[in-house]
Parts: C-alpha cells; sequence; structure tokens
C-alpha cells in the first residue's frame, strides 16, 4: 500500500496494523524478528499518527539496545587490555542497577495501570541509560541528574516534559531503593530545568460553541457524540466517561446518576475522584441512548478493548471533529473547564463543585460525614441546564 515502507502500516481487514522487521544487529533467537501492534482504527490519519509516535518509542528502545552492545563490548576490551572505566559499578555493591530497578517498579507497581504509565517509565529509563552506565542505584551522583537534564535539553524537550521524566525516574530509582532496604535520594530533587514560562491559559467555549456543539451531537447521534454530551453536562474526565460499565448508570432511580468508581479497565486520577454524579439535561440524554444501544457490559464498547480504555485514539478523533465543526481553539477537555465555570457563575459553593468534577478537596473537614447528598448537588446542577 501507499507509503506503507515509511509509516509501517498494514491493513487487514478494516483495521491498521503497525508492523516493522527488528533492525537486523538486534536480532535475539528467542524473539521474532518483527514487531506487530494493532493501533484499533480503521482511519489511516489516526493510524499514521499512532504509527508515528510508535516508531519513535521502538527507535528510542533499539537505540538503548544499541547503546548497552557497545557498552558490553568496551567492558569486555577494558577486561582484557586495562583497568576498569572510572564510571564502572563496583561488584561489591549488593543494590540493583538502574534497569533492575525498572523491572521492580513495573513488576510492583504497573498492575491496572494503563500502558501509558509503563512506556512512560520505560522512556525516561531509557532516556537516563543514554547518558548514565547500568550502573547500581547506590552509586548515582548529582552529575548524573545533570547529565539527564542537559542530554533532555539537547532532544528539544519542553521544560515540562523535562520535569515529567525526573518526576519518572525519581519515582523508578527511590522504589527500589526503598524495596532494597536503602535510604531515598534527593539527586533527582530540585534540578534547575530552567526558568518557568508563562503557561498558556486552556481555552473555555462560550456558551454558543456549546449549544452548536450539543446540536451536533444530537444530529450524528453515535457513541462519540454521546460521550461528549456526556461530559459537557456531568464535568467527567474523558477516562471516566469512556470506561463506564452499563452497572454504573441509574436511569431508574429517583435521581437519575451515575456511579464513577474504579474498574479493571479503567483506573480513576485520584481518591477523590470516586463519586456518584447526578445526571441533568443532554447527559440523561446520552446515557438514555447509549445504555440502550450497547449489547455488552460497557457503555462505549468501541473505547474498551480487553483491560483498556482508549482513551488517547478516542481523544484524537474527538478533538479533530471539534475543530472542524465547532471551534479550533476547543479540546476535549476544554469541556470539563466549561463545566466548572458553569456551576461557578450561578454560585455554587466550591465544595460541591469540587465534589462533582471528582476535583481534590481542601481541608480535613472535607473528609467528615458522608458528605454532600445526591439531592443536593443534583439541584446545583439543574441550575446550569
Amino acid at each position: 500500500m501507499g507509503h506503507q515502507k515509511h509509516h509501517y502500516l498494514k491493513l487487514k481487514g478494516a483495521t491498521y496494523y503497525y508492523t516493522r522487521r527488528v533492525p537486523k544487529p538486534l536480532w535475539d533467537p528467542q524473539l521474532p524478528t518483527r514487531v506487530e501492534v494493532c493501533l484499533f482504527t480503521p482511519s489511516r490519519t489516526v493510524a499514521l499518527k499512532q504509527a508515528l509516535m510508535l516508531n519513535q518509542e521502538f527507535e528510542d528502545h533499539w537505540q538503548i539496545l544499541r547503546r548497552r552492545k557497545r557498552q558490553a563490548l568496551a567492558a569486555k576490551i577494558f577486561r582484557l587490555h586495562g583497568p576498569m572505566a572510572a564510571d564502572e559499578p563496583s561488584r561489591a555493591s549488593d543494590a540493583p542497577t538502574v534497569q533492575q530497578a525498572l523491572e521492580t517498579y513495573l513488576s510492583l507497581k504497573s498492575h491496572g495501570r494503563g500502558a501509558t504509565f509503563v512506556t512512560g517509565a520505560q522512556r525516561s529509563i531509557g532516556y537516563f541509560l543514554e547518558v548514565v552506565p547500568n550502573k547500581t542505584i547506590d552509586q548515582l551522583r548529582r552529575q548524573d541528574a545533570n547529565a539527564l537534564r542537559e542530554f533532555l535539553k539537547q532532544r528539544g524537550l519542553a521544560r515540562d516534559s523535562i520535569g515529567r521524566n525526573f518526576t519518572n525516574v525519581r519515582a523508578v530509582i527511590n522504589f527500589a531503593l526503598q524495596e532494597a532496604g536503602l535510604p531515598s535520594t534527593l539527586i533527582f530533587s530540585n534540578v534547575y530545568l530552567g526558568e518557568e514560562g508563562h503557561p498558556k491559559k486552556r481555552y473555555v467555549p462560550s456558551e454558543q460553541e456549546l449549544r452548536r456543539l450539543m446540536s451536533l451531537c444530537k444530529s450524528h447521534d453515535d457513541q462519540m457524540r454521546w460521550a461528549l454530551a456526556l461530559m459537557c453536562d456531568t464535568g467527567l474526565r474523558l477516562s471516566e466517561a469512556l470506561g463506564l460499565h452499563k452497572d454504573d448508570v441509574r436511569l431508574d432511580a429517583d435521581i437519575p446518576h451515575l456511579i464513577i468508581a474504579p474498574r479493571p479497565w479503567r483506573r480513576l486520577k485520584t481518591a477523590s475522584s470516586e463519586r456518584s454524579v447526578p445526571l441533568v439535561g443532554n447527559a440523561i440524554w446520552a446515557s438514555q441512548r447509549a445504555y440502550r444501544a450497547s449489547e455488552g457490559g460497557h457503555l462505549f464498547p468501541r473505547y474498551v478493548r480487553d483491560q483498556d480504555t482508549l482513551s488517547n485514539s478516542a481523544s484524537a478523533a474527538m478533538n479533530k471533529w471539534i475543530k472542524q465543526n465547532v471551534s479550533h481553539e476547543i479540546v476535549v477537555h476544554s469541556l470539563r473547564h466549561a463545566f466548572r465555570d458553569c456551576l461557578r457563575n450561578v454560585g455554587t459553593p466550591t465544595d460541591v463543585i469540587d465534589v462533582v468534577g471528582g476535583w481534590a478537596r481542601a481541608g480535613i473537614g472535607e473528609t467528615y460525614g458522608r458528605g454532600h447528598s445526591l439531592s443536593t448537588i443534583a439541584k446545583w446542577m439543574q441550575t446550569i441546564v
């Protein structure tokens, strides 16, 4: 097919796959010589975007493997012809290496988390191993953290992206130190990453734009548009909406509502995210349509595969449709910002707003008692319909 060699796409039936041969120098007798990943989309445009991201991840991983091969060859030469390199780890240490720390971290912490958690940790540690030998974690020094910072800057990463990579590396190393009974390290803390820029304020849709969006959702009347309508009048996060099960929808209750709780295919962002959300306005229409159309247990089966919720691919498709039909400024998460603004503008108490949206609540007093009743929350939500 056209451009297959460049983008590594293959069409099976109506679904695109990413497929590529492993570079020959990296072949392993126990592993396949070709990788193939289902992209779960019939759209070539969406598949191209996913394939480009996957390709970069594989390139990063293969670069790490090439570096390790060079290090192994260099170590062999040093053993044969001279003293060990100054930065080679001491064999006397019982602490795990950086790579072993990553394996420990993922084996114990990745259960129930999405694929982005695993790939994020792997990518950050991969960057670290590009500039630091795979030595034991008790031998890491501040200059190793500084070397990572300079490496990420040279790759052109923004300050926030560099900070996220440092957060991942720090989490992996400190978790492994704790598991090994060793003191935690501060070498990845307070590393100077450059001056903070002015954060870009997220665009909040106007009332007219929200009305147009709802009108288009009702005219298209399908899973994607039901999910968008549901988020508009409930403030749900995208993953919370897409991961709903039919058991989470209580349409026949005195106050129709959703139950937002952890599911094997979708974890929640924070403890405060677990809540009950009344259904009002367009959210009732969207829930009814999705509930009746779903033949399985998931409210939006198009966006759930096995034990994973396909939030990233759904977000890309939704954002594209919104930009083409409503506004280039609006993205899916803008709806959550607009929802909070709507509650603010009718005088809803802040603690009620936090409960409805699953935001972290301020103050120890908010943890006392059973919290706001569903009828109280519904009363405030009805005022913004």
